[in-house]
């Protein structure tokens, strides 16, 4: 093996330099804003810190937060309801929308203006008008209510109801649900409607970008073939853009248990903390319980889930990404 020679060891030391000169100022960002906050929240769990900085208590306030309180217990599943009942809606009803306004059709650039001004719209103030159509019994002038009087239903709580919703199909139709099957309440998941309507336009237009990549000549092969409509659709447009909803998946599962915005402005006190998503019960560990350590370790737990689940899609789907 030739010996490296002094001048090429002085090349390869400046070239070493100018790549850390140029990654430096992205990794000190990185290290500041990420990778600090994240070290710096785990030295916050492991002590009962409050106001200030208290006595060292190791891993007990993650115990605490695992086996003893069902709050956080509560909060935990209610997360795991939005994220199942958002995410893989939102991907379906976005993959159909998209694949018909991918189609050429009259006024399509202004539907895909509507379907994407929800997403850019402020989260406070649709929520407000939400508020206003899912305003609860026994007021009937909302907007839902009124719907349900008009076809002879009785009104409903909405977002101060607490009860499954399940149990409340159960009950109109005079079924017995045991309390393990009430599912989310409903308040929850007028929640998660909001969600689904407010982040719907983001899936379409990123969707509808991937769609435009497939190449036509493959849809002409396959129509020669007999390939048409769910045949289509299955086998050529799915496999081709399986890459952007493996993407797709994950960053809005990601964002579906980092959810806030929505489940706080919306979600009622009469619901008995039902609605109230794990950020929701951190934010109130914190600012409201002063628990500055025990609001940290919950952080935490979070954090390991999300990174859990996550690692949990890129090798279940990851492999089923056609590049």
């Amino acid at each position: 093996m030739a010996r490296e020679t002094p001048g090429a060891r002085r090349r390869r030391r400046r070239e070493n330099l100018t790549g850390w000169l140029y990654v430096s100022p992205a990794a000190l960002i990185l290290g500041l804003f990420s990778i600090f906050p994240v070290a710096y929240a785990f030295y916050v769990s492991l002590h009962d810190w409050r106001m200030v900085k208290g006595d060292f208590v190791g891993f007990q306030n993650y115990a605490e937060a695992l086996g003893k309180d069902p709050a956080f217990g509560k909060s935990l599943l209610a997360t795991v309801y939005y994220v199942v009942g958002t995410v893989p809606v939102g991907l379906l009803l976005g993959l159909l929308i998209a694949n018909l306004l991918a189609a050429k059709i009259r006024g399509r650039g202004f539907y895909r203006t509507v379907y994407f001004l929800p997403y850019v719209t402020s989260v406070v103030a649709a929520a407000a008008v939400w508020l206003w159509m899912l305003y609860p019994a026994p007021a009937e002038w909302g907007l839902a209510n009124s719907v349900m009087t008009s076809l002879g239903l009785p009104p409903q709580y909405w977002v101060e109801e607490s009860t499954g919703v399940f149990r409340l199909l159960g009950e109109h139709f005079g079924a017995a649900v045991p309390g393990w099957a009430a599912g989310p309440s409903l308040s929850l998941v007028c929640v998660m409607f909001f969600s689904i309507w407010q982040s719907l336009g983001f899936e379409v237009v990123v969707l509808l970008a991937a769609l435009t990549n497939v190449p036509k000549e493959i849809y002409e092969a396959a129509a020669v073939d007999g390939a048409t409509g769910w045949r289509r659709l299955r086998h050529i447009t799915i496999p081709l853009i399986s890459p952007t909803l493996f993407f797709l998946s994950i960053v809005s599962t990601i964002r579906a248990f980092r959810v806030f915005n929505q489940v706080y402005i919306m979600a009622s006190k009469e619901a008995s903390g039902t609605a109230d998503t794990v950020t929701v019960y951190i934010f109130k560990t914190f600012y409201v319980g002063g628990r500055v350590g025990y609001g940290s370790a919950t952080a935490m737990i979070l954090f390991l889930i999300i990174l859990a689940v996550t690692l949990f899609q890129m090798r279940l789907l990851g492999a089923r990404a056609h590049y």
